[in-house]
């Protein structure tokens, strides 16, 4: 298992859409930091993301995940664009 795991192709961080990867971001894993810890089979000393809000600008998360979004391939960003739209309000 990769630490921190993967944002390209092979990791997981394309499953999620935008409004979640942003939330991850500015406010750390939160609710999904047990899951995570679960999923990957990872114990309790393994580094948490840090939250970043009030060091990062929405401008500055959304250069971060369209430079993420370049590790994917084709259908792995259709596919997380489709779950963007279904799950993300527009603001």
């Amino acid at each position: 298992m990769d630490l921190p795991p993967k944002h390209n192709a092979n990791g997981h961080t394309w499953h999620h859409g935008d409004c979640v990867l942003t939330a991850i971001v500015l406010n750390g894993p939160g609710e999904m930091g047990p899951m995570m810890e679960q999923m990957m089979g990872q114990g309790k000393n393994i580094p948490k993301m840090p939250a970043f809000q009030g060091k990062l600008s929405r401008d500055d998360v959304n250069a971060i995940l369209a430079y993420i979004k370049t590790w994917w391939t084709d259908s792995e960003r259709a596919y997380q664009a489709q779950i963007t739209e279904q799950m993300c309000p527009v603001s």
